[in-house]
């Protein structure tokens, strides 16, 4: 299995393409750089004396995969602890950690693990597919290694991955599910800090710059609940407005509990957190583009959030509607006049934009610990996601409009960043760090607050996916953005019958010409209603299902179909428009291939 991609000693194929002898190594000739590690640091690590006990000793192990699982409430330091254990127990090298809760999220970490082993990857047209599968034969091939799968959601997502990576490495995974390992992994449930760590933690933090009153933190910490996110984010508090910890358990006397929509993992924690987060959120109360800026960032993925995802929020309100028109309507061939009030009309919202202040903003919630910044991107806990996109009729910065529009505004963003052309090898790393705020956002979006951004973003990961050969999610993806545009736009119109269309290709990409058939002739019956028989999309239509019916092996129903619609095409566009001369030659191509079936080999 090891060396099972490569075909030859002249050549190494990957899927369609062909590299030349000498350009890659096969994985299991990689010799993994020494002491490669993309380990966090971890900050903030107190106490957890049972549990990295338990780790080492599950870890002793050798000889086989060792798969551990640490399981426990958002926010209670899982990940901190297995950073921490990574950094100063394994022993293990390479380590390299992945963030996992999605399958997108895996297989794209593998790709950047297999980069990272043999760069030289980087400078190849292989997608994440293919260097998924070259780091799982480089994980089958070697030893020692320490692969952290962070945040996963199910563990049927890791469970391939685990049962192909050999007999010499581990895998510690961080996961919020507490149950379905039992056929995986060996688990180690993480709970709340005990009191002294949490004092512990909470006193560091509030004295790490100078001396500080420390009295009544062993209050605050109780009041929290223990919990470490909570104690973190209480102490940052106290050091970002110079208050005591006695101060802020009076702040948290005042503000009552408030109920915040509750999770798997429990709805006492939950509420403990909202009252922490609407304390320190409260302090900027005179700066709401920051709140604008949270409720934004709580519609992507958590992690490696690019900063430009943030830049409408630059302009003032009232501009930012027409900046997202502005940006979807491009000029092409447009006239002088329209011109040039185009341009005027950029001119004056760059001249409106102050993006001192959405900077300023970002550092302001970076300080409360509310988010992460690393150069141009943001990381957001998760339950600081969920509570800033979850309304709330007595928070007037959780009102369900804002939070609608702050939808809107990361969907809009969101389509705009990404690449225009899929096939292009030079825009899937865009397409790899942008599916996973994809994914995140789609995912968050109930069906009654779906739009017609929603379906757009669905409808071009549906394209990209089916081109780059994940039918599957091409399908799944198709088939969200053809309901959705059905029931705003109704089954006729013609963005819906462009939808379905792409839907249709991507169960053609996946060999499902029985679906594919189904929905092209759909098609081709509302669009000629709808246009008429002579219409360049109905012939465009009556052109794609005939290509169904050759995928599908009926050449009795495509071969006149081909020949119809070029005689229309002749007629109606003209013998030598770019359509007429490409069904020209598909058609010949498809008389050829028809001749030689019939007549056989030889």
């Amino acid at each position: 299995m090891a060396g099972r991609d490569v075909k030859s000693a002249t050549s190494f194929h990957t899927h369609n393409a062909v590299l030349p002898a000498g350009a890659l190594k096969s994985a299991p000739r990689v010799k993994a750089p020494a002491g490669l590690s993309n380990m966090p640091q971890p900050h903030g690590f107190v106490g957890r004396d049972r549990q990295l006990a338990a780790l080492n000793a599950a870890f002793a192990t050798s000889g086989e995969v060792v798969v551990q699982a640490l399981h426990g409430l958002g926010g209670v330091g899982k990940s901190t602890l297995a950073a921490y254990w990574a950094s100063t127990r394994s022993g293990s090298s390479p380590q390299w950690w992945i963030t996992a809760e999605s399958p997108a999220a895996l297989d794209a970490g593998l790709a950047d693990f297999a980069v990272a082993l043999h760069p030289a990857l980087a400078s190849t047209q292989m997608g994440a597919d293919e260097l998924r599968e070259w780091a799982l034969l480089w994980l089958a091939a070697h030893r020692n290694w320490l692969i952290v799968l962070d945040n996963v959601i199910d563990p049927q997502h890791v469970r391939p991955v685990v049962e192909r990576a050999g007999n010499g490495g581990r895998f510690l995974i961080t996961s919020r599910r507490a149950t379905g390992w039992h056929q995986l992994s060996s688990t180690v449930p993480l709970d709340v800090l005990e009191e002294a760590e949490a004092v512990e933690l909470f006193t560091r933090i509030l004295t790490h710059e100078k001396q500080r009153d420390s009295d009544g933190a062993a209050e605050v910490c109780a009041e929290v609940g223990f919990l470490p996110l909570a104690v973190e984010q209480a102490a940052s508090y106290c050091v970002e407005t110079d208050i005591s910890p006695r101060h802020y358990l009076g702040l948290l006397d005042r503000k009552p509990a408030e109920t915040f929509t509750r999770t798997a993992e429990g709805g006492d924690a939950d509420r403990t957190i909202a009252r922490i987060w609407s304390i320190t959120l409260d302090r900027l109360k005179d700066m709401p583009l920051a709140w604008e800026v949270l409720r934004v960032l709580a519609w992507y993925a958590p992690d490696g959030i690019p900063c430009g995802l943030l830049d409408d929020l630059a302009y003032p309100p009232p501009l930012r509607s027409m900046v997202t028109r502005l940006r979807s309507q491009p000029l092409g061939n447009a006239n002088a006049l329209r011109t040039r009030l185009h341009r005027f009309a950029c001119h004056y919202a760059e001249r409106k934009a102050d993006r001192l202040a959405l900077s300023t903003a970002i550092g302001k919630l970076a300080a409360y610990s509310m988010i992460g910044r690393q150069g141009d991107t943001i990381t957001v806990h998760r339950l600081v996601q969920a509570f800033a996109r979850t309304p709330d009729p007595m928070d007037p910065y959780r009102r369900a409009r804002d939070i609608a529009e702050a939808q809107q505004i990361a969907a809009h963003a969101i389509g705009r960043s990404l690449p225009t052309d899929p096939d292009d090898p030079d825009t899937w790393p865009t397409w790899h760090a942008l599916l996973p705020h994809v994914a995140a956002h789609i995912d968050c979006t109930p069906p009654q607050s779906e739009t017609f951004a929603t379906a757009r973003l669905l409808r071009e990961v549906s394209n990209f996916y089916s081109r780059r050969g994940v039918v599957s999610r091409g399908i799944a993806a198709g088939i969200r953005a053809v309901q959705i545009y059905e029931r705003l736009l109704g089954r006729k119109h013609y963005v819906t019958l462009y939808s379905r269309n792409t839907l249709a290709n991507a169960y053609t990409a996946a060999g499902d010409f029985k679906c594919a058939v189904a929905l092209f002739e759909s098609n081709l019956a509302d669009t000629e209603g709808v246009f008429g028989p002579d219409h360049p999309d109905t012939l465009t239509c009556r052109n794609n299902l005939a290509a169904g019916y050759q995928g599908a092996g009926d050449l009795k129903r495509a071969i006149p179909l081909f020949e119809s619609t070029l005689a229309d095409s002749e007629r109606i566009l003209g013998a030598d428009h770019p359509d007429t001369l490409a069904r020209r030659d598909h058609f010949a191509n498809t008389r050829k291939g028809t001749k030689r079936l019939h007549r056989g080999p030889g």
